[in-house]
């Protein structure tokens, strides 16, 4: 398959920081929000094509620096939140076990795992778009600057998504991990294009 990419560049304060290139099909097909940053590339660590045969559409369609600003925004807020809720949770069930009251140890733990999971893809969401954006607080100081659209061929090999360089581990983990992204990635090995807006639905659903 044939995936198209934008490349763009990081400016901040009129100079430029970085220039970087983003999987605009695929993105759109997670489970969870912060596994969206992980689609963000190094120029130089992946092939890129001028043209492609068949390439997959572009679905990111608003602008590209609107979707990583509100990316890091939303997922700053989420990590917050989820933080409190489970600091908050291992409170109350410290308290209930002070005073004997029972809760259910195997739940508790359950759902302590959980929050854990949630915070770490949402840190780990955070740490990559820190670096490309290089920002953390000043965020008027970033611009994104589309520079143009360029396709990655990507194939299957013996479980393994793989390029011309080899084998992504970032796609081939999100294949094993992430039901929404297999479904649209088998899918658009098929060609099955018209299962593209039920998986868009279903990505909405869990993010």
């Amino acid at each position: 398959m044939e995936v198209p990419y934008v490349v763009f560049e990081v400016h901040r304060k009129g100079k430029k920081t970085g220039t970087y290139a983003i999987d605009v099909y695929f993105v759109e097909f997670v489970a969870l929000k912060p596994r969206k940053a992980v689609f963000i590339k190094g120029l130089g660590s992946i092939s890129l094509l001028e043209n492609a045969e068949k390439p997959l559409p572009r679905l990111l369609q608003v602008p590209l620096g609107e979707f990583l600003m509100n990316l890091y925004s939303g997922l700053l807020h989420e990590s917050r939140e989820t933080r409190r809720e489970r600091v908050n949770h291992m409170r109350r069930w410290n308290i209930a076990r002070i005073f004997g009251i029972p809760t259910g140890h195997s739940r508790h733990i359950a759902v302590d795992e959980r929050l854990a999971k949630v915070e770490r893809e949402n840190t780990l969401g955070l740490a990559l778009l820190e670096k490309v954006l290089g920002v953390k607080d000043d965020r008027e100081s970033v611009e994104i600057r589309e520079v143009k659209l360029l396709y990655r061929r990507l194939w299957l090999e013996n479980g393994e998504v793989r390029d011309e360089n080899g084998a992504d581990k970032v796609y081939t983990n999100l294949l094993k991990i992430d039901p929404v992204f297999r479904t649209a990635f088998y899918s658009a090995l098929l060609r099955e294009t018209a299962l593209t807006e039920e998986i868009r639905e279903k990505a909405q659903a869990f993010s």
